[in-house]
């Protein structure tokens, strides 16, 4: 009798070591992997869907627990998407998302949760950020929803490449069907954008969100303007945009001033 409690005490012990296993990388970055996932594997440049919360470090009391069943943590809180019911979406990098996030969510399968802390030195470090005091360790807990291999630009024989009176340069990929679209239509399209260094600045396809908008109505560059009424219902198309037509000397978000776009274009439906 008192071997077999021994070995259950034996598997007790080693199913919560295993449970609270800490990883901790070469750069000081710490996590335990609350709940494994069982889909794609994310790596660094995929296009990830998340849900996470996150805190202020005070001090290492419960650091794994999960401070969002917690509301005496509630107060250092910087950032979550639990009440908003709407996951975020961005290029895992180490631009992007909370600084240091990056490769403590690289390694997640989609469907696992994480706990990951970031100490300050890959973090804010000396100067902070917004509601991150200077020095200040982040605690993460994040749940991967998603993970894709990013959107590549596509490849056109530049031989094939036209020119219209106003500048805009273009090629027709793939013909659809029908007639063309016309100013005073509702068009539907998926894109991606490049800047001219080949750095992808947005993309709808990785969203899963094409746009629909009226043409004419001047609510899209006049790069895009011109560019769609050029292509038919399922076309594929390249546009590359001279600042004239596209935002000019004005920055736009990721793009600088004076930039030359670049776009991957399908007309999904004309209305």
């Amino acid at each position: 009798m008192k071997k077999i409690i021994a070995v259950f005490l034996l598997l007790l012990i080693a199913g919560c070591s295993q449970k609270s296993n800490v990883v901790t990388l070469k750069s000081g970055l710490k996590y335990v992997d609350d709940t494994l996932g069982t889909g794609r594997e994310a790596k660094i440049g995929d296009f990830v869907t998340i849900n996470f919360s996150g805190w202020k470090i005070k001090d290492s009391k419960n650091l794994y627990n999960d401070w969002d069943k917690d509301t005496s943590e509630t107060k250092d809180l910087i950032g979550t998407t639990k009440y908003r019911h709407k996951p975020i979406q961005f290029t895992l990098d180490e631009n992007t998302f909370i600084k240091g996030s990056y490769e403590g969510i690289s390694g997640m399968k989609v469907g696992g949760t994480r706990t990951i802390i970031i100490p300050s030195n890959l973090a804010y470090g000396k100067k902070g950020y917004g509601p991150v005091p200077p020095n200040t360790d982040i605690k993460l807990q994040v749940s991967l929803v998603n993970a894709k291999e990013p959107v590549k630009e596509w490849v056109v024989d530049s031989t094939k490449i036209k020119t219209t009176k106003d500048g805009l340069k273009y090629v027709i990929i793939q013909e659809g069907t029908g007639r063309k679209a016309a100013s005073g239509d509702i068009v539907t399209v998926n894109y991606s954008g490049y800047l001219l260094n080949g750095k992808k600045f947005d993309s709808s396809v990785e969203r899963d969100a094409p746009i629909t908008f009226k043409l004419g109505a001047h609510t899209v560059i006049p790069g895009w303007e011109e560019g769609i009424e050029l292509m038919n219902k399922g076309a594929k198309a390249k546009f590359i945009i001279p600042p004239s037509l596209g935002y000019g000397s004005m920055a736009q978000g990721p793009i600088p001033p004076n930039s030359t776009l670049i776009f991957d274009v399908q007309l999904l439906n004309i209305k």
